[in-house]
C-alpha cells in the first residue's frame, strides 16, 4: 500500500471557501512506502496559517510553508506519529492568513479559518501580524471553543512575538489552548538585544571608542508591539556608559523623505548608536541609507526583514555591518551534526535559506508529535496537558513552554548562553570577497549572517565595527586607539583557545574562524604600530 502526503489549501472564490487538493504540492510526488502491518493508519490534520506575500510566509523564500511541508515530510517519511497501534500522518491545510498591507483582509482570513476548523483540523501552526492574530483569536477561535468545549481548537502561533497574545490562563482559561512556539516573546526579544549591548558590546568596544558616553537613539515603526521596547529603552538605558538622546516611531510606509533626516540630526548630535526596531519592509531604505551615507554610528536592533537572505538583494548589499535578532546565522552549528545538517536540507530542498518562521514550523510540527506520542493520544485535553510538561529536543535547543502563559521559555537573554534551552540570536550580517564562491548554503553572494552573540560558543563570531567609523577596530582588540604590543598580550593569552575554552575571547579571532591562532597575530603584525587619532572619538556636537 502506498500513501501520498498532501496539503488541502483554502482559497476564496465568491464568496465561497474551496478546498483544493493537491499531491506534495511544490515538492514532487514523493510517494511514501508504508510496510505491510495489521496497524492502522489514520491522517492528523494540522493547519498552517501562512502570511502569504511576506518572505516568511512563501516556500520559494524559505517561510512558512516551507518549513512546514520540510517538516511534515520529515515526520511521514520516518514513520509518522505512533499513537498504540496506530500511525497517523499529517496532513497539511494551508490557510492564508491576509495580514500583508497590500491584501489585508480580516474577513478572507476567518473564513478560511472557520473552514479549516469546520473541515476536522484541530491543531494549528502559524500567524504572523499580531493584528491579524489577534482578530483569529478573539473572533475565530475563542468563539469556537466556547462553543464546543468537548471540541476544542488548539493554536502553536508561530511568526508573532507581542506578550499579550500568550496570557495566564488561570486568569482567562481561553488562553489555555494558545501556545507560542517562534519566536520568544517581545519582552524576551528586547532582553536579548538590550542585553547584548549592555553585557559587551557598550561596555566591552563602544564605550572605549567614544567619549564622553555613548549617545543612542531609537528609531522604531509606529506599530503597538514597540511601544514597550521603546518605553523600556528610555526609561532604562544602556548601562552607565551609554545616554539616550531620542526616540522616533515612524509611520507604516515611511521611505527616504522620513528616514533621510533623522540619520542626518542623528549624525550631527554625535549619536553612536541606533537601536532600530521593524517588522515591516520600510526598515530597508533605512538600512540602505545608513550603509550608503557611511553614518558615524552603530545600527543594532530587531529586523525582520533582515531574517530574510534576500535582504541582501532588496538592500544591494547595504546590509553588510547591520546587527540584528535572528533564529541562527549562517549554516550555525547551534547544536553540532544536527543544526547544520538540517539548514543544508533545507536549501538543497528550497534554494532558500529558513526564515525564523520556517524554522518555527518545522519545530511547531515536531513539538506537536513529541506531546502527542508522549500522552498517546491525540485527544486535544491529553496532548495540551502534555505540552504544559512536556521538553522537546529541537534544532537550537530544547523547547518547552511556560506553565501559565504558553509563551516559549527562554531563560538565556544576555551575551552569554548555557546551551540549553531555545533562545535568540544577535547576528550581523558580513560580506567578504572569498566568500563570494561559497555554495547557497554556506553565503549569498559573498554574505554571511554571523552570530555575534552569545560570545562563549564555537560558532560566535566577533562584531565588526565599520570600517568608516573605525578603521583600526579589527586588529585593535583591546580598544585603546593603537595597534601594539599589549594587543599581542591579549591575543597571546587568548592563543589557541576556541569558544567555550576558559581562555577564549572573542576579540582575538580576527579572521573569525573560530580558533585564535596564527593567522591572527599576522594580521596584528600587517598594522603593527597603527594609530588613530583623537581616540576615543569624539562627540562632534
Amino acid at each position: 500500500m502506498k500513501l501520498r502526503l498532501f496539503i488541502r489549501r483554502k482559497k476564496i472564490m465568491n464568496r465561497k471557501v474551496v478546498l483544493i487538493l493537491i499531491p506534495l504540492l511544490l515538492v514532487s510526488s514523493i510517494i511514501l512506502s508504508m510496510p505491510k502491518t495489521s496497524a492502522q493508519v489514520e491522517y492528523l490534520d494540522v493547519g498552517i496559517i501562512v502570511p502569504k506575500k511576506y518572505p516568511f510566509g512563501e516556500a520559494v523564500t524559505g517561510g512558512t510553508e516551507a518549513g512546514a511541508i520540510m517538516g511534515a515530510l520529515d515526520i511521514n517519511n520516518t514513520g509518522g506519529i505512533k499513537v498504540g497501534d496506530t500511525t497517523y500522518y499529517i496532513r497539511l491545510h494551508l490557510i492564508n492568513e491576509w495580514s500583508h498591507p497590500t491584501i489585508w483582509n480580516p474577513e478572507n482570513a476567518k473564513a478560511e479559518l472557520r473552514a479549516a476548523i469546520d473541515a476536522g483540523v484541530r491543531y494549528f501552526i502559524g500567524g504572523f501580524r499580531t493584528e491579524m492574530v489577534e482578530i483569529l483569536r478573539d473572533q475565530v477561535v475563542f468563539p469556537w471553543n466556547e462553543a464546543h468545549p468537548s471540541d476544542p481548537v488548539l493554536w502553536l502561533i508561530n511568526g508573532a512575538s507581542t506578550d499579550y497574545l500568550c496570557q495566564d490562563w488561570s486568569v482567562d482559561p481561553r488562553y489555555r489552548w494558545i501556545f507560542r512556539v517562534m519566536p520568544i516573546n517581545s519582552t524576551a526579544l528586547a532582553d536579548t538585544v538590550i542585553g547584548y549591548l549592555i553585557e559587551y558590546l557598550v561596555p566591552m568596544k563602544l564605550a572605549r571608542m567614544f567619549t564622553p558616553t555613548v549617545k543612542f537613539a531609537i528609531v522604531a515603526e509606529a506599530l503597538a508591539w514597540t511601544i514597550p521596547i521603546c518605553e523600556r529603552l528610555e526609561k532604562e538605558g544602556l548601562g552607565p556608559n551609554a545616554t539616550w538622546y531620542k526616540t522616533w516611531r515612524t509611520p507604516v510606509g515611511s521611505g527616504t523623505e522620513v528616514f533621510k533626516p533623522i540619520l542626518d540630526e542623528c549624525a550631527g548630535a554625535g549619536v553612536d548608536l541606533i537601536v532600530h526596531i521593524y517588522t515591516l519592509s520600510d526598515v530597508l531604505t533605512l538600512v540602505g541609507l545608513w550603509n550608503t551615507f557611511k553614518y558615524p554610528f552603530i545600527l543594532v536592533g530587531i529586523d525582520v526583514p533582515s531574517q530574510c537572505f534576500l535582504v541582501i538583494d532588496w538592500t544591494g548589499g547595504k546590509c553588510n555591518y547591520e546587527c540584528h535578532m535572528m533564529v541562527s546565522g549562517s549554516r550555525t552549528p547551534i547544536i553540532p551534526g544536527m543544526t547544520e545538517v538540517w539548514w543544508d536540507r533545507f536549501v538543497e530542498m528550497w534554494k532558500a535559506w529558513p526564515a525564523y518562521t520556517a524554522w518555527g514550523a518545522y519545530m511547531g510540527l515536531f513539538t506537536l508529535k513529541n506531546a502527542i506520542e508522549t500522552a498517546k493520544s491525540i485527544d486535544q485535553f491529553d496532548v495540551r496537558d502534555t505540552l504544559e510538561e512536556v521538553e522537546t529536543q529541537q534544532l537550537n535547543g530544547i523547547c518547552k513552554f511556560i506553565y501559565e502563559t504558553h509563551d516559549i521559555y527562554c531563560d538565556s537573554v544576555g551575551a552569554t548562553w548555557d546551551g540549553k534551552y531555545i533562545r535568540g540570536y544577535m547576528v550581523q550580517w558580513i560580506y567578504k570577497d572569498e566568500w563570494k564562491g561559497l555554495p547557497l548554503n554556506e553565503a549569498y553572494k559573498g554574505f554571511k549572517a554571523m552570530v555575534v552573540s552569545p560570545v562563549n560558543m564555537p560558532f560566535s563570531r566577533k562584531f565588526t565595527i565599520p570600517p568608516w567609523i573605525y578603521p583600526l577596530a579589527e586588529v585593535d582588540i583591546n580598544f585603546d586607539g593603537i595597534v601594539d604590543i599589549f594587543d599581542i598580550v591579549v591575543l597571546a593569552l587568548a592563543f589557541g583557545s576556541k569558544g567555550g575554552d576558559p581562555n577564549w575571547n572573542i576579540e582575538a579571532d580576527i579572521t573569525m574562524d573560530g580558533l585564535v591562532d596564527i593567522f591572527d597575530i599576522v594580521k596584528i603584525a600587517l598594522q603593527f604600530g597603527s594609530q588613530y587619532s583623537p581616540f576615543p572619538i569624539p562627540d562632534p556636537s
